[in-house]
């Protein structure tokens, strides 16, 4: 079943733009989000985001993505949202 996935127009750390699913509590207000579509993985999700915004990560909460050892690590949910845990 496919998803609704959304990116943050709002650059976070690293100006970074992130990818959520509906229905993530981080999931971005109304004014501040950019409807991607409706995709099968959070990886397709991502690659659609990244044609707007080349930085953009998956959520770590609702779009986890395995990285491989050679890529650059996602930061934590907490600093990619600007959130003070």
């Amino acid at each position: 079943m496919a998803i609704y996935y959304y990116v943050n127009k709002q650059a976070g750390y690293n100006d970074n733009h992130v990818v959520h699913a509906y229905g993530c509590k981080y999931r971005p207000s109304l004014q501040d989000r950019l409807f991607l579509g409706s995709f099968y993985t959070p990886t397709a999700a991502i690659q659609q985001a990244r044609k707007y915004y080349p930085g953009a990560l998956g959520c770590d909460n609702c779009c986890p993505v395995t990285v491989k050892k050679n890529l650059n690590v996602q930061h934590s949910v907490g600093l990619k949202h600007m959130v003070s845990l």
